[in-house]
């Protein structure tokens, strides 16, 4: 139900009209009409529903009907269509009313049949979308905890992609049926005619020479605070591009704004929670924690901060102090902020101010001015004169940044009230993108109406040596792709505020981060990690296991070896086994044997692996496999009740005392099975194409 709402909500907000001229010639009740009883053959909604109800909406040029059947007695599927005034099918979504999970984990259908199922339906649905749409590529691996494939498909006109538009459909992978599809397509722009456009080279040129590539140092940001997890090579040195949003005019060769942002992959979240006994007495501080404290010294009264935010911003005293807040700065662990709220309210005007400065020297950090009055007053000042005004004010109140920064041409229109200038900091020539200076000049009253000052004042590695321009040009237009597309491009400044246009342009593709190592050459995510894509992973050795199905399917899900091998035969590790489980839990982040030692705390944390027994080197047993995988599930407090579990194999003498409940449970959930005999063989050291089929079982089954 909610999964409907959201899309409901989706197609309220989103939605593209199409131009129609006559739709207000048929009585809207005649025009629902027609339209219950299209989606009605279309989709062979039964005359059994006896809930039926519909809304309404419409914008200037187009009416969408949403159109919902259901079953009282909640036997029948409930269904959602949104349509619009011309019989397009915008949405369609059909859930069971009451939730049924499914027996198994086990996919009826292959992710292959669903796509075949969901592009006949889309096919009956509209065959326009389907003749000009594109599959998406997804390389990432299947879920057990999800009952649906999804698909997005782009759209392509004259073979050029159109990324503005999409289509998304999901099947269940249980029953095979679409369970929801929903499309935002444009049916009335003007796509230009790809004749007489500039060659791909010239194309390429043109980027170079208008957009390009510069050495960036770029942050991967701590998610808390408190997380020092990232405090070491905090910046990272790539070749990428400060205009991010700007592609190539496909007929001019000129820079012009791009409606498509690229993908921003790896940022990983780190986060540990601590736990406090009872209490105690004579507690000393430790040096640890004398180092936390120390950084509050020195910091300033906030009433001599109010007193230093009002002269620096001529706040009088009409405006309140209305709140005050103190907290460290992400960049600046060590640096802490006074956020002050001015209030000034009359019974028909609200103004407010902002500012925040450096809680021990003062300095100033950033404003920003507010009122609710609306005018119509003309500027006094140009966008010139309005960036020397800006330049101006940051000499006065950062002397010393002012020959650190660079004004990067925004693409800023004359006849502004007001003017937003950003200054990226530039360090021997390497752009910080994470630092800057920005200032907004009101350009009616002349006055500065925002300030912000991001600065990291740590060290930043050194430019070492780096591949060149020419490689890291090779790497993009190569590797990462650049080529044809449609975008669309909003002209805010018009009268109407909403008038677009399609534009040909020359543009990055986005599948890959525009984040090129400047040492190395490889391309990283936005956590100046490598980039790697997700991929199925493929052995060349189990064609002789017994495993080997399962262990393809395991593949399929993410759980596997980073290897060409799997060596089956092989006996398998704690730190493989536990690598194996880890990852058939889910998680994400973590995605090599290389992070085995934050997958050990993880599991720690999770309280799978317990204090002494953390033995990467050593072989699995199967009762030691069995343990992990029940702690995993969390039955182990009833596993570790002691004599109440009967021995039922022959060899049940040989389990290690307090692991009766794991192999019992175990073996009554179908994780294991005897040897044939009447024996468990519980100390057995896993080969890995056992514990790959121990796996699949605690996923599937």
């Amino acid at each position: 139900m909610k999964k409907y709402l959201i899309i409901c909500l989706v197609v309220l907000i989103i939605v593209s009209g199409t131009n129609i001229d006559s739709f207000a010639d048929t009585a809207i009740d005649k025009q629902l009409e027609a339209a219950v009883l299209k989606v009605k053959n279309l989709f062979k909604i039964s005359d059994e529903y006896d809930t039926f109800n519909s809304n309404v909406s419409s914008d200037l040029d187009n009416m969408y009907f949403y159109m919902n059947w259901s079953d009282s007695n909640l036997k029948l599927d409930s269904i959602s269509v949104t349509t619009d005034s011309l019989g397009n099918v915008i949405s369609y979504n059909k859930y069971k009313p009451i939730y049924e999970e499914s027996e198994t984990r086990i996919a009826n259908y292959s992710k292959e049949e669903a796509l075949k199922i969901g592009l006949e339906f889309i096919e009956k649905i509209n065959k326009d979308i389907y003749n000009e749409i594109e599959l998406i590529e997804d390389k990432s691996h299947l879920n057990t905890f999800d009952n649906e494939y999804r698909f997005s498909f782009n759209r392509l006109v004259n073979g050029i992609p159109f990324m503005d538009n999409t289509v998304n459909i999901s099947i269940n992978k249980y029953t095979g049926k679409v369970v929801s599809f929903y499309s935002n397509w444009d049916r009335d722009m003007i796509f230009p005619n790809p004749e007489g456009i500039l060659s791909l080279d010239e194309g390429k040129k043109a980027y170079i020479n208008n957009i390009g590539l510069d050495l960036i140092y770029k942050t991967t940001y701590r998610i808390s605070p408190l997380d020092t997890s990232t405090q070491e090579a905090k910046h990272y040195l790539v070749y990428s591009t400060i205009n991010a949003n700007k592609a190539i005019d496909a007929f001019t060769g000129e820079a012009t704004n791009s409606n498509y942002y690229g993908p921003y992959i790896g940022m990983e979240e780190v986060t540990k929670d601590s736990a406090s006994g009872g209490v105690r007495e004579n507690a000393v501080i430790t040096p640890e924690e004398r180092k936390e404290i120390e950084k509050l010294s020195g910091i300033v009264d906030v009433a001599k901060v109010e007193e230093e935010a009002r002269k620096i911003l001529n706040i009088d005293s009409e405006y309140v102090l209305y709140s005050n807040n103190l907290y460290t700065d992400y960049n600046n662990p060590d640096q802490y902020t006074w956020s002050l709220y001015f209030q000034n309210q009359t019974d028909n005007n609200y103004w407010h101010i902002n500012i925040s400065l450096n809680a021990k020297t003062l300095e100033l950090l950033s404003f920003y001015k507010f009122d609710n009055e609306i005018t119509n007053e003309k500027p006094t000042i140009t966008k010139d004169e309005a960036l020397e005004f800006a330049k101006e004010f940051i000499e006065k109140v950062q002397p010393n940044k002012i020959e650190e920064i660079e004004y990067y041409n925004q693409d800023i229109k004359e006849d502004q009230q007001s003017y937003y200038f950003t200054f990226t900091r530039k360090i021997d020539d390497i752009y910080v993108v994470s630092d800057s200076i920005s200032v907004t000049v009101d350009a009616v009253n002349k006055e500065i109406d925002s300030y912000s000052f991001e600065w990291y004042k740590g060290k930043f590695p050194p430019m070492g040596e780096v591949i060149g321009l020419d490689k890291a040009y090779d790497i993009l237009f190569n590797k990462i792709g650049y080529d044809l597309k449609y975008t669309i491009v909003y002209d805010y400044d018009n009268a109407d505020g909403n008038k677009r246009e399609i534009k040909l342009v020359y543009a990055v593709d986005s599948k890959l981060p525009l984040n090129i190592d400047a040492h190395s050459g490889e391309i990283l995510d936005y956590s100046g990690k490598l980039y790697k894509e997700p991929s199925i992973f493929e052995y060349d050795d189990i064609d002789n296991s017994y495993a080997r199905d399962k262990i393809e399917t395991l593949s399929q899900y993410g759980v596997g070896f980073n290897s060409s091998k799997f060596k089956p035969k092989d006996k398998i590790k704690q730190k493989d086994f536990l690598y194996l489980l880890f990852k058939s839990r889910g998680y994400y982040g973590l995605e090599t044997e290389e992070d085995i030692d934050k997958i050990y705390e993880e599991l720690t944390d999770s309280r799978i692996i317990r204090e002494g027994e953390k033995y990467p080197e050593s072989l699995v047993t199967k009762e030691e496999a069995v343990k992990f995988i029940i702690r995993a599930m969390s039955y182990d407090k009833v596993a570790e009740i002691p004599n109440i579990y009967s021995s039922i194999f022959k060899d049940s003498s040989e389990i290690t005392p307090g692991f009766e409940g794991y192999i019992n449970i175990g073996y009554g959930l179908g994780l294991i099975n005897g040897d044939g005999s009447g024996k468990i063989r519980p100390r057995a050291e896993l080969k890995r194409e056992d514990a790959a089929s121990l796996i699949y079982n605690y996923m599937f089954n």
